[in-house]
């Protein structure tokens, strides 16, 4: 079985990003259609209950994570690993839908959605066989797999929500559509784990465990702090409001593809070198360096042209997510740095470090989420979400320094980045002014414009990104 160490990072990350980037391209466009078509209301109703699931399945995904943790270290019994797994989902499941049964009517309240204490159990389902398969396939270093798997599922989901909606199944289809795309393409990420399941023994459980009793509540707190936002305001605002941050949410997705592509593969490098005794500083310093490639232009993009983004794509009923826009912007440029030193971390068997620095983030932004929310309405709660994930970052560089002095945390690429950025943002400024932007292919042509710009100014200027395409050219051939 091939580990973590024997593909090549760069080439996984550059095949994961391109799946990210097709994924985003078919996502975003079934935002667009779904938003209009169900309004801020139905379409906000959807993410609260998404939102919910997500954070109920938080047990079994920080299981998952645990077992992709020794999944990915040198010596491990692969298939009591994923029968442990196996054990764990099922009677995580039960507890869960007993539950979501007890509470049916909080759900359709909250909601506004009649279905959906059904929905719910149907999306944790799906959501629980689908995310262990996909990380213990990023624990054998294949990120590009796991990636492309995701994105054919996101191919499937986009006509199968579709069609639902069509037929008349308003937001429930959109439930129903994302279940069975992923039920379609779990066989595939089960070809991919190749090891069958075998009842653990107790040391195997023990093991696991030591992980895990940090990497569950670390799984949870992360989940209720990505989603904290959108949960708050559907309870103190509407699920219109939610409705409208998801909307400016989407725009900014883009911007965490390089992380999250680097960082699931960075994250098995590292634990496999650490588990060997190996420095692995040098692969944590030139992925701080390009992690917020896209994040970075995308931020100069959102301050230039916040509102012509939102209203031609999604309408002028959606014209309040403008301000957000530019807000969760910033916030992802925060986030592509923390996130990596968040895995990092992880990946040096330190979960519980973890553990206390997402607590304290997720502290400060309920406490200034509510109090912002409540005087300033929408925007506060995206205000806090800044200020937490700054500090997120400032906690994670310093414990980062302390274990791994050689980690370099503001490489000079990416400060090459910034200027890029500027560049762009000098131009597409003064052309916006110009141009009436009436229709989308007009907002189109400046974006492409400005995406030149950043690539040819970086491409100029830094001498490290034209050795580190060359490289990764090189290594990748696009085999899964």
């Amino acid at each position: 079985m091939s580990d973590a160490t024997s593909v090549s990072l760069g080439g996984e990350t550059l095949k994961a990003t391109a799946a990210k980037f097709t994924m985003a391209a078919i996502g975003f466009l079934g935002t667009i259609v779904f938003a209009r078509v169900l309004g801020p209301t139905g379409f906000g109703g959807y993410y609260l209950l998404f939102s919910l699931v997500k954070i109920a399945d938080r047990a079994v995904n920080g299981w998952g994570t645990a077992v992709k943790k020794r999944f990915s270290e040198a010596d491990t019994a692969p298939g009591e690993l994923v029968g442990s797994q196996a054990l764990f989902t099922v009677v995580w499941m039960a507890i869960v839908c007993a539950a979501a049964l007890l509470a049916s009517k909080q759900l359709v309240d909250y909601t506004g959605l009649p279905e959906a204490p059904v929905l719910f159990i149907v999306l944790l389902f799906a959501v629980t066989l689908f995310e262990p398969l996909d990380l213990m396939v990023q624990a054998r270093g294949r990120v590009g797999a796991s990636m492309w798997t995701d994105t054919l599922r996101s191919v499937l989901t986009f006509p199968l929500q579709l069609g639902l909606i069509t037929l008349g199944l308003g937001a429930a289809g959109m439930a129903y559509g994302l279940a069975a795309a992923t039920f379609l393409t779990v066989p595939i990420l089960w070809y991919f784990v190749r090891a069958r399941p075998v009842a653990p023994e107790r040391e195997t459980v023990e093991n696991l465990w030591s992980y895990a009793r940090f990497s569950i509540p670390n799984s949870l707190l992360s989940q209720a702090y990505d989603r904290f936002d959108i949960i708050l305001l559907g309870y103190l605002l509407a699920p219109a409001a939610a409705g409208h941050y998801e909307v400016a949410l989407k725009l900014t997705v883009p911007a965490t593809f390089v992380t999250m592509a680097a960082s699931s593969g960075l994250m098995a490098r590292v634990s496999h070198r650490h588990s060997k005794g190996e420095e692995p500083g040098a692969d944590v310093s030139n992925t701080l360096a390009f992690t917020s490639i896209v994040a970075i232009p995308m931020f100069f993009g959102a301050v230039a042209m916040p509102e012509q983004l939102v209203v031609t794509f999604f309408g002028p009923e959606y014209a309040e997510a403008a301000v957000l826009l530019v807000g969760l912007a910033l916030y992802q440029i925060a986030k592509t740095q923390a996130g990596v030193l968040t895995s990092v971390i992880d990946g040096i068997d330190r979960p519980d470090v973890n553990t206390r620095v997402s607590a304290l983030t997720l502290g400060i932004n309920i406490v200034l989420g509510v109090a912002l929310t409540l005087v300033y309405g929408a925007i506060g709660v995206v205000i806090a979400t800044v200020v937490a994930e700054t500090l997120r970052y400032v906690c994670s560089a310093v414990i980062i320094k302390r274990q791994l002095p050689s980690v370099v945390l503001f490489p000079r690429t990416l400060g090459e980045q910034f200027a890029a950025g500027l560049a762009m943002f000098a131009v597409i400024v003064p052309v916006e002014r110009a141009v009436a932007v009436d229709h989308w292919y007009q907002l189109l042509a400046i974006v492409v414009l400005g995406a030149a710009v950043y690539a040819v100014t970086l491409a100029a200027i830094s001498r490290k990104l034209r050795i580190t395409i060359r490289g990764v050219v090189r290594s990748s051939r696009f085999e899964i």
